[in-house]
């Protein structure tokens, strides 16, 4: 299963993350995988889960709430393909591709300036500019 989260409202417009298979903290802190640049966004934000089978979202007490679809989640549910998911003032929609291994590169999309990736290391000016996704297994890969 291949994953995506594709920014629908929010900068930059358009431009998405690919995760493989595992647990991704998103939230404002050091330690998370994903960073959104904003502060409405807690330290730790929400979890996020993939696996073979399914994907879950899991709100970690966040003072401003994850949402799905527009209503906000208490504890760990299922989302599915096409789901909205609000993590403070960015809202992406969440895409799930069957039987299609995850990318294994890592693209400088722009994404990072509106979400820190501090971890990753962007390609830098030798990304394509077709490329609309960056790699999250390459974001946990370079730390």
């Amino acid at each position: 299963m291949r994953v995506k989260l594709l920014v629908v409202r929010g900068k930059p417009h358009g431009k998405g993350l690919s995760f493989p298979q595992g647990e991704f903290v998103i939230g404002r802190g050091d330690e998370c995988h994903i960073r959104p640049n904003s502060s409405w966004v807690s330290r730790q934000h929400c979890l996020m889960r993939v696996s073979e089978q399914v994907v879950t979202l899991r709100d970690l007490g966040s003072t401003n709430g994850t949402l799905v679809n527009g209503q906000r989640i208490l504890g760990e549910r299922d989302i599915f393909n096409g789901d909205h998911i609000q993590i403070g003032p960015l809202v992406f929609q969440l895409l799930i591709e069957e039987g299609q291994a995850p990318a294994a590169h890592l693209a400088d999309t722009g994404l990072h300036s509106a979400i820190d990736t501090a971890k990753a290391q962007p390609l830098g000016d030798k990304a394509s500019e077709s490329t609309k996704e960056m790699d999250a297994a390459q974001i946990l890969a370079s730390s």
